[in-house]
């Protein structure tokens, strides 16, 4: 999906190769939630809502007729709005490996968060049921110290 608008953006392929790895990588290193769950690879901007693989009964059109809807999710589109400088951007064309992309990692990171959040608790603006609202499993109390949750996972 391009909604960069590279096209109408006068910036080298050498600037735009060192933000997508700067901002991939700030991803990477933030999104915890796509670790746990399923997550459709992206198809471009024409993909509106993803199957659940589940059939909703609805009152049908007729009498003698069974109706059912394939329930869907849709999607949210976040965006975080950022400016980059046009020195950084130039300094590329000059040799530069360490322009400050920091305004486009800064946003890479808050939809990250905002990414995650959604899928641990939910966002239900967008009708979307989080992990822990969801879970069947029993809720634990994690420890203090982080490094005794294996042996609490461990009791569970």
């Amino acid at each position: 999906m391009n909604n960069l608008h590279r096209e109408l953006a006068p910036i080298s392929d050498a600037a735009w190769e060192q933000i997508e790895e700067e901002t991939t990588r700030t991803l990477k290193r933030y999104l915890a939630g796509r670790r746990v769950v399923d997550v459709p690879t992206p198809t471009g901007a024409g993909l509106s809502a993803v199957a659940t693989g589940h059939l909703v009964s609805i009152a049908p059109p007729a009498e003698d007729i069974i109706a059912r809807q394939r329930e869907v999710r849709t999607l949210v589109e976040l965006r975080v709005p950022f400016e980059l400088t046009r020195q950084a951007i130039d300094d590329v064309e000059r040799g530069s490996d360490d322009s400050d992309w920091q305004p486009a990692k800064d946003a890479a990171r808050k939809i990250a968060f905002a990414e995650d959040r959604t899928i641990f608790n939910g966002y239900r603006e967008a009708d979307i049921q989080g992990l822990r609202e969801g879970t069947s499993n029993p809720v634990m109390t994690l420890p203090a110290d982080v490094r005794n949750y294996p042996d609490a996972v461990l009791r569970h």
